[in-house]
């Protein structure tokens, strides 16, 4: 089995970032997620970045974490909501297979409405954003209904695509 980058993608409260801890433990690989490596870089959460310095400072900084992602190498990665884009997509998509946590509208709002602040909450348009980016998770190379499965199934039927 050669692993290469598993990236994860998928909508704000889909798992990417429990199911990929537990995954790359699995595989016995490192475990990145782009959402934590820009706060590290930039000293500062999210919310806090979206605040002070706007989304496209951090959709910025997005786009160079990911696509300095190393060709080579082992990993499992979890990019952020918007991170699965037009100018990411080839790029992932080349250095390993790649993973839709899909679910719905419904259980993202259920998902979502306690703990972790999340600035795109606020968006009006909340589900038509998420209509637009789920046009863009199914690219991926394979598509997982998460709503239905616990964290370990997820892992599972991961472990079984690649």
């Amino acid at each position: 089995m050669s692993y290469r980058t598993i990236t994860l993608c998928g909508f704000m409260g889909a798992g990417k970032t429990t199911v990929g801890r537990i995954l790359a433990k699995r595989l016995h690989l490192p475990f990145k997620d782009t959402d934590e490596i820009i706060e590290e870089s930039e000293g500062m959460s999210i919310p806090e970045i979206f605040q002070k310095k706007g989304e496209n400072h951090f959709r910025n900084i997005e786009l160079t974490v990911i696509l300095s992602t190393p060709k080579d190498g082992e990993r499992v990665m979890a990019v952020g909501g918007g991170g699965f884009n037009e100018k990411t997509i080839p790029f992932l998509k080349s250095i390993g297979p790649t993973i839709f946590l899909d679910l719905s509208f419904e259980e993202v709002k259920r998902r979502t409405s306690t703990g972790k602040k999340r600035p795109l909450m606020e968006n009006s348009n909340l589900f038509g954003l998420f209509i637009k980016r789920k046009s863009l998770y199914l690219r991926a190379h394979h598509t997982v209904w998460t709503e239905s499965l616990t964290v370990d199934e997820v892992v599972e039927t991961i472990l079984r695509l690649v």
